[in-house]
């Protein structure tokens, strides 16, 4: 489990490469941002993407600084996805004295697991791949989180499903695996608060009997099916749906924006609307230079690097605003930093590190492919 696998993958190919460094003069003041992730391993390619948008975020500053503000640095550590490793990194990086702020770790196991030593060294973490709401629920005063938390997408979703549908039956299926429940909790929840009843059916992750889902969403009638999960696990129940003879439409949660969905469920899936948490850069304005540049050096923009680079760009901001290198006065900087811009969007954090008012953005399965709908509040971020 490397931790909400369709927001980590993205669309489209990731752009493996390792940066030049850039020359620097040896008199100016150096802040160093550390990255764990797996740099090795099955998870190399995804991790050597991870680093990449922090050491681009950090060479584009670099390059447009003054010979008077501070240069930023990059330090990595190989956790290779593994908990037992995000523990003992997590320990190297605090022990680092240069390191202000640390961006990791990929999965949501590995992230929860280091977040107390990182806390207990008052090192600012910053998760730009972890939507797992127990990460915020520690309470650490350290941690930010920068995509949108399970209960809040789901929550987030059934708004939108309820607006643009208007389903009298709606029904979700989730697995009992280490992701979905929590969207699942913020569809059911929110339809209810609306007082549209919603029926959850939770199957298998080792086992999944598909027609079995299928079958109890067929038996309630259901007009409308909202999937909490990743389309690697659950994806051919939209098929089996189809075989039974269901023609309602679907809705699923950002493990559904993959790769996987339009093109081996192309057809079944046609007209699907899968959330995210990542914006449709091509109409961006603020986004246009860095996603040009990055592509250039990098390839496909996928959601790992544009996340990571929007961690790292928080935290130059941080230290930019407020000359803060002790890593408690930088936690509490992005704390009641009023806003953030960054690639992905703004961000304001609240007392728990999610970010105010979470945004999310909507996609719909077309013809083989994926079209950007709307986001779920209006914003200047985005031209529409």
């Amino acid at each position: 489990m490397i931790g909400r696998a369709g927001f980590l993958g993205g669309i489209g190919s990731i752009g493996v490469g390792v940066a030049a460094p850039i020359a620097l003069p040896n008199y100016a003041a150096q802040v160093a941002i550390g990255v764990v992730c797996p740099l090795s391993g099955p998870l190399r390619a995804t991790g050597e993407s991870f680093a990449n948008g922090v050491r681009a975020a950090i060479d584009d500053y670099n390059s447009h600084r003054t010979s008077f503000d501070k240069v930023f640095t990059l330090r990595t550590f190989d956790d290779r996805n593994v908990v037992a490793n995000a523990l003992v990194n997590a320990q190297f990086a605090i022990a680092d004295p240069t390191i202000v702020a640390v961006i990791g770790h990929l999965g949501a196991n590995g992230t929860i697991a280091a977040a107390r030593t990182y806390a207990e060294a008052q090192m600012p973490l910053l998760a730009p791949t972890v939507t797992a709401d127990g990460l915020t629920a520690l309470g650490y005063r350290t941690v930010f989180r920068l995509p949108t938390r399970d209960f809040d997408e789901g929550s987030l979703l059934a708004t939108f499903v309820l607006q643009n549908n208007a389903p009298k039956k709606p029904h979700v299926l989730v697995q009992d695996g280490d992701y979905g429940a929590d969207v699942a909790r913020g569809l059911a929840q929110s339809f209810n608060a609306r007082k549209v009843a919603a029926k959850v059916t939770v199957f298998s992750y080792d086992r999944p009997d598909y027609a079995g889902a299928a079958d109890a969403v067929i038996a309630n009638g259901s007009d409308h099916v909202c999937l909490a999960g990743n389309a690697t696990d659950m994806a051919p129940v939209v098929a089996v749906l189809r075989s039974k003879g269901y023609t309602g439409p679907f809705a699923a949660s950002q493990g559904f924006f993959d790769t996987i969905v339009v093109t081996k469920f192309a057809k079944e899936a046609d007209g699907m609307i899968v959330s995210t948490s990542m914006p449709y850069l091509p109409i961006a304005p603020a986004a246009l230079r860095i996603r040009a540049d990055f592509e250039g050096r990098y390839g496909p923009l996928a959601p790992v690097p544009a996340f990571t680079y929007a961690a790292a760009q928080i935290v130059i901001a941080a230290v930019r605003a407020t000359g803060a290198i002790q890593r408690a006065t930088l936690a509490r900087a992005m704390s009641l930093q009023s806003s953030f811009s960054t690639l992905v969007g703004n961000f304001q954090f609240g007392p728990t590190g999610d970010t105010i008012d979470p945004e999310l953005y909507f996609y719909t399965v077309r013809s083989g492919a994926f079209g950007y709908v709307r986001q779920a509040h209006p914003s200047s971020f985005l031209s529409r």
